[in-house]
């Protein structure tokens, strides 16, 4: 199948030739405690970073991908054993491919994550994005919890896309 561009003002991302899959918007959170930011690199397109401050022992990951208008849940992991999946990242093919599709340098990830600064590239990227995507406007939310923290959230990606028809 060949690539074409999607062609947006802010967003210029390949995709499969009969799609076009335009970024509307991404928004990230931290928690300030654990995680002190969680933002994107000044003058860089897709490249965001974040500081643990604290050691991570363990933490989950839930991951809901759902349809802006009607709020349909299209795809959804709820709370992921993070620690886990970074020991064995095949026991979820899906996020596997989103894991190895935003590190960066390959930086892999181990628990407990240290105290350090850390960079992940293209929050939302259409090269994992199944060819078969439904045509839409969608949301894409993964939230990164921490049990024993008194604010359980420590991360958030809150993204909304649209993929197009090409005609």
């Amino acid at each position: 199948m060949g690539v074409a561009l999607a062609v947006d003002i802010k967003n210029v991302v390949p995709v499969p030739v009969n799609r076009k899959f335009v970024i509307q918007s991404v928004q990230t959170n931290s928690d300030n405690d654990f995680v002190e930011y969680f933002r994107k690199v000044p003058n860089e397109r897709f490249l965001y970073t974040f500081r643990v401050v604290k050691p991570a022992t363990s933490f989950t990951i839930s991951i809901t991908l759902s349809t802006v208008k009607s709020k349909r849940i299209m795809y959804k992991i709820d709370k992921l054993n993070g620690c886990q999946f970074l020991k064995n990242q095949m026991m979820n093919k899906f996020l596997s491919q989103i894991y190895r599709a935003l590190v960066v340098n390959n930086t892999l990830f181990e628990c407990p994550i240290r105290a350090n600064v850390y960079f992940l590239r293209n929050l939302i990227n259409p090269k994992i994005m199944p060819h078969f995507h439904p045509l839409g406007y969608y949301q894409l939310s993964i939230r990164i919890e921490m049990p024993e923290n008194r604010k359980p959230l420590i991360m958030e990606i809150l993204s909304k896309y649209f993929v197009l028809a090409i005609k």
